[in-house]
């Protein structure tokens, strides 16, 4: 993973109401100047499972294209280069400008704009954050403590990271991942700026579809027990916590590895095909929760259900669990019991 490209424009105000401070650079800032914490905090910006996805969309009209998207085809040939980096951001922060203007969002401070180009896992990404200055502390050549203001890195507010791979080759309709802040007059302003429409539903569809199609596929290409077939599906789990704890993208690819490592390539092409998921899945949260199961024993009783069968097909209040749909085995097997001790009553 490698920035390629950065560059810092200024559309800010320090105060509600105050004019935009507008500063843009005419060419791209030193990559070779980038201290390592500074590159590695800029890769991470974008690597939370918490951020929006979506594509470019004018409203509910997919062939529209945003004015954002008809900037990068300017700039962009097919191989996801760029002919003037520095003039598409100009061009980019100027439209930037113009939204917080026209809108009259004089209580919006806007901020520094980084944008920057890198590459990771073979595709080329374009990524801008609306980032601003935290107070710090400082040392002087003296060795005297001073105030000081640093950009915050760890503070991703307002931001978009657009997968050029993916959207030159139309892989899918989700290369965008964004974060629009959680005050609606922000989150508005900003996607306009970007263009972009989130899926909302993505996540949690795709989150159920995997655990559908590792069951799928434990269930037809192995003699597994339902006990087996649920580790599977408890290793998926354990495996997606993992990786957003750490701050990485949940890949289809490195799922089957972990749930199925002597046949990986077969359950990502069942997977593709049938349940129509991305290398990049989309996680929800409460819907992950469902990988787990809700387990007890004790005096002779031991009881195992799905998490999100609580509240639907099992209720428990006041201390009684109640059971609305038996499954036919239980069901069979109580039946026989029944069946077998009025029997033993008869004959006594």
């Amino acid at each position: 993973m490698a920035i390629k490209n950065v560059i810092i424009h200024q559309v800010r105000r320090d105060k509600t109401g105050e004019k935009l401070t507008v500063q843009l650079r005419d060419t791209e800032n030193n990559i070779d100047g980038l201290a390592a914490v500074l590159t590695e905090d800029l890769l991470d910006l974008f690597s939370n499972a918490s951020l929006s996805i979506g594509e470019f969309q004018v409203l509910d009209d997919k062939e529209a294209q945003p004015v954002f998207e008809q900037k990068l085809k300017k700039y962009y040939d097919d191989d996801a280069k760029c002919a003037d980096f520095a003039g598409l951001t100009k061009e980019l922060s100027k439209r930037f400008e113009s939204i917080l203007v026209s809108k009259q969002l004089t209580s919006v401070k806007g901020g520094f704009l980084v944008f920057y180009q890198y590459e990771t896992r073979g595709n080329n990404w374009l990524a801008v954050a609306i980032l601003n200055k935290t107070d710090g502390i400082d040392v002087s050549k003296k060795l005297d403590v001073i105030a000081s203001q640093v950009l915050d890195l760890k503070k991703l507010h307002l931001g978009a990271a657009i997968n050029l791979t993916q959207w030159q080759t139309e892989m899918n309709s989700r290369y965008i991942r964004f974060r629009t802040g959680l005050a609606v007059e922000v989150r508005d302003y900003f996607e306009e700026f970007i263009g972009c429409q989130r899926d909302k539903e993505a996540a949690k569809h795709e989150t159920k579809e995997l655990k559908k199609a590792i069951r799928t596929f434990a269930t037809n290409h192995y003699e597994f027990t339902e006990d087996q077939i649920s580790g599977k599906v408890n290793t998926a789990h354990d495996f997606i916590t993992e990786q957003q704890k750490e701050g990485n993208q949940v890949l289809l690819s490195q799922i089957a590895n972990r749930v199925f490592p002597d046949q990986p390539e077969e359950f990502v092409k069942e997977a593709r095909e049938n349940f129509n998921l991305p290398e990049d899945i989309a996680i929800h949260k409460a819907s992950l929760r469902a990988y787990k199961k809700i387990s007890g024993r004790g005096n002779g009783i031991a009881i195992s259900f799905d998490s999100d069968m609580l509240g639907r097909e099992v209720e428990y209040k006041d201390g009684v669990l109640s059971i609305k749909e038996i499954p036919i085995s239980l069901k069979t097997a109580l039946e026989e019991e029944l069946a077998a001790r009025k029997k033993d009553l008869d004959k006594e």
